[in-house]
């Protein structure tokens, strides 16, 4: 059994419009002189003495085209291992940035880590009033008062 590997543009049956005459000039457009062909076919190869069961026994079609599934899912797995592994080897160059860019990138960046560390004070500082130490943390939050 082999499977066409080619892409639908390969063998032309993409889901498109094809125009009847030549006077068509609204691609986008139903009209009674435009057809569609379907794009979702597999193309199963066989013999004719095979065919013909294919074509009067409904169990073996079945079978044939779970048979037909798989392979053809595991010949997409297959590909889509290939893409994974060829993009790790793939070189990327870094971006080119602007000098206002990068300063506004690194503001924001500095920033976000004052906050971040604010943030783990307050975080600290409620956790310990959850703790054991009370009487610690009524010291802590007394000089803390104090100091504003």
């Amino acid at each position: 059994m082999m499977f066409s590997t080619l892409s639908h543009f390969d063998v032309s049956e993409e889901d498109m419009a094809i125009p009847l005459s030549i006077v068509n000039l609204f691609g986008d457009r139903p009209s009674n002189t435009m057809q569609t062909i379907p794009a979702t076919n597999v193309y199963i190869h066989v013999n004719p003495d095979e065919a013909d069961r294919i074509l009067v026994d409904p169990a073996y079609k079945l079978e044939r085209l779970r048979e037909a599934h798989e392979k053809l899912y595991a010949m997409h797995e297959a590909y889509r291992e290939v893409d994974r592994q060829m993009a790790s080897q793939q070189i990327s160059l870094p971006i080119p940035y602007g000098r206002d860019l990068y300063e506004n990138w690194f503001n924001v960046e500095k920033s976000i880590a004052k906050f971040d560390r604010i943030f783990n004070k307050v975080e600290k500082f409620t956790a310990r009033k959850l703790s054991s130490d009370n009487e610690s943390h009524a010291r802590r939050e007394k000089r803390m008062t104090e100091r504003r």
